[in-house]
């Protein structure tokens, strides 16, 4: 008997280590299945969120891109050319965009179309640079041609540039500010036509050194040009001292040139250079003139 009442007290000891280790197995148990569950939740939140960060974002543009007004094109400028230009571009440019896909969104807006357009219809246009400027802005840099001379032709002044084309009417407020040749074209009927070449390019050239290198080489300046016709090889000019010359286009002014000062230096006498009014200088190597006196060549 005193033996079982010594084993009674352990047995309860015994059943009591048992029952905490059974409740310890069970809270770790639990903990551990509430880490699992926390870390197999971890990653389902952060693909939520990140979903959330993605798409709400794209909600919102893709809702101001078709149902707002705020990738519209508001405004047009265009910058660096005169008056007039400035206008004509920005009527080109407004009914462009105008047929833009989805009521002038900005988005849909081909800055390379809208350069051609402009180029093509304002032939006074040498360089135009369009872009996009969010959220609803088009703007157009635009450099104008340099003329390099004055044509009248069917009585009307124009604009040529340095390619012999013809590109713009010349107006009295649309003059540039300084003292351009003035080419005459005798064929009464014939009208240069806007956007087109009337001369070659070998012509404008010829224009350009003739009116730089003549009044060093002659010391004279030039006073009138004529052509027969727009299509003819020869110029005729007038000099300020009443010399007339006439020149063939398709050579060189500079060898032109060299073959009168000889003439006027080696050539005639003083009486008669004093006498000089007509120069032919068509034929190559060949000068025939004219003097009060008569004949020479």
């Amino acid at each position: 008997m005193p033996d079982m009442q010594l084993d009674a007290p352990e047995e309860k000891q015994r059943l009591k280590v048992r029952r905490s280790g059974a409740g310890l197995s069970r809270t770790h148990r639990l903990r551990q299945s509430a880490q699992r569950l926390r870390y197999s939740f971890v990653p389902v939140l952060s693909m939520v969120m990140l979903t959330v960060l993605v798409t709400v974002p794209l909600i919102l543009f893709v809702w101001s891109f078709f149902f707002t007004d705020l990738f519209v094109v508001q405004a047009i400028t265009v910058v660096d050319a005169r008056p007039h230009t400035q206008s004509a571009a920005h009527d080109i440019l407004e009914e462009s965009i105008a047929s833009a896909p989805f009521h002038r969104n900005i988005f849909f807006v081909d800055p390379t179309a809208l350069e051609a357009a402009v180029r093509s219809r304002l032939p006074q246009v040498r360089t135009v640079h369009v872009t996009r400027q969010l959220p609803g802005t088009v703007k157009s840099i635009i450099q104008e041609k340099e003329p390099a001379f004055l044509l009248l032709s069917g009585g009307t002044y124009y604009f040529v540039d340095d390619a012999g084309i013809v590109y713009e009417e010349a107006r009295l407020e649309n003059l540039p500010g300084i003292v351009l040749p003035t080419v005459k074209n005798d064929d009464l009927a014939a009208a240069a036509t806007i956007g087109t070449a009337a001369v070659e390019r070998q012509f404008v050239t010829f224009i350009q050194q003739m009116n730089e290198l003549l009044p060093d080489r002659v010391g004279a300046h030039l006073a009138k040009i004529h052509i027969p016709s727009l299509a003819a090889r020869e110029i005729h000019v007038r000099l300020d001292n009443n010399w007339r010359i006439l020149f063939d286009a398709t050579r060189s002014a500079d060898v032109q040139l060299s073959v009168l000062e000889v003439l006027l230096r080696e050539t005639i006498s003083a009486e008669e250079y004093a006498a000089l009014e007509y120069i032919d200088l068509r034929i190559p190597n060949r000068v025939y003139y004219r003097t009060a006196l008569g004949d020479g060549s």
